[in-house]
């Protein structure tokens, strides 16, 4: 549903966007670029290039097999990443490369473009991956930046409020499961 929002905007525009409008989307890449800022510079040299393989692999993947409820793990991620923010822990950076893969992944088939042609794919394919790989970085290098206890303190509350939708998430996936 989230694809037809974009529509009348182009193929490169679509997919660029695609993942600042989309909530879950969002959510995870908040998630890991508050992850991999807060966990330091070499983290973020591992981790964002491995949220834009992630992202690229998804996609790929996407255009050969048939998914669904990608969704999930999208969240998951985001869950993830947002309490080991909200715990101020600093995880090695290989936790936060591999997390950040997953996560790209899973948002690169969550993203894959219903396109008219093969260059219409590819090109809002490449906007979503720069789309992400973008926002991912400018929010880490936020990230990086804190120096003062006030901009700790946010970083934290970020996280907790990344952790506390994704709560929200799963509870409404409950409600809608017991009906």
């Amino acid at each position: 549903m989230a694809h037809g929002v974009l529509k009348g905007v182009g193929d490169f525009y679509a997919g660029l966007l695609h993942p600042i409008v989309v909530p879950a989307e969002l959510l995870a890449i908040a998630a890991m670029g508050l992850l991999v800022g807060r966990s330091g510079l070499a983290t973020c040299r591992r981790g964002i290039p491995m949220l834009a393989a992630g992202v690229a692999v998804g996609l790929g993947l996407a255009s050969v097999v048939t998914t669904s409820g990608t969704t999930t793990p999208l969240v998951v991620a985001a869950l993830v990443a947002g309490a080991i923010v909200t715990a101020d822990q600093r995880v090695p950076p290989w936790v936060a490369a591999g997390l950040a893969a997953l996560a790209g992944t899973a948002l690169g088939i969550d993203a894959a473009p219903e396109a008219k042609s093969h260059i219409a794919a590819v090109t809002s394919g490449v906007a979503t991956i720069v789309g992400s790989t973008a926002l991912a970085t400018i929010i880490a290098a936020l990230a990086l930046r804190v120096e003062k206890h006030w901009q700790h303190v946010a970083a934290q509350v970020a996280g907790s409020w990344i952790t506390a939708w994704a709560m929200l998430y799963f509870a409404y996936q409950l409600a809608l499961l017991s009906r």
